[in-house]
């Protein structure tokens, strides 16, 4: 006996509660949380042609929890995933910044804490510093450059968040 399904771009409706199977089936294979998905990754889904039909949607799913960082699974991964292609680290801010929003969440949820908004800036400062002064190997003027800053207003900033860079060379000793 045959049974006749259209295919799976006729058949929208059904693409969350697959897209929900596959989740939570390839999350517990990989013994992982299902991290679910936003909506706006439920309506690219939902918008895809599916020439691969319903095997083409598992593989996305599969991909993108491959590709993932824990967080519901975004716009960008689901992008990635129906590419084929990893995510680029440019491709990835999405995932940051739901890593950091997670962090905040958790600051926030652990409890009042005097000046926890001053104790969050100052410590993004320092990571912001700390990562240009590492990228331009020690180099304050290029590290200033690439934050925006004028160099009196770097050496500031590493003076009131006590960032520091990888060991400079003599000749960027003096900088």
């Amino acid at each position: 006996m045959t049974i006749w399904l259209p295919p799976l771009r006729e058949r929208s409706g059904d693409i969350p509660m697959l897209a929900d199977y596959f989740l939570s089936r390839y999350a517990a294979e990989m013994g992982m949380p299902n991290p679910g998905l936003t909506k706006e990754t439920l309506s690219i889904l939902d918008h895809y042609p599916w020439p691969g039909n319903v095997r083409e949607l598992a593989n996305t799913i599969q991909k993108a929890l491959i590709f993932n960082r824990g967080m519901p699974i975004n716009p960008e991964v689901i992008s990635q995933a129906i590419s084929g292609h990893a995510p680029s680290p440019a491709a990835g801010l999405g995932g940051a910044d739901d890593s950091i929003r997670q962090w905040v969440r958790d600051k926030i949820l652990s409890g009042p804490e005097e000046d926890l908004f001053e104790k969050c800036v100052d410590r993004f400062a320092r990571i912001l510093v700390s990562e240009a002064l590492t990228i331009t190997g020690g180099n304050r003027s290029q590290s200033a450059k690439l934050l925006g800053l004028s160099r009196p207003t770097l050496h500031s900033k590493i003076e009131n968040t006590g960032s520091s860079s990888k060991p400079r060379s003599k000749k960027n000793k003096a900088l």
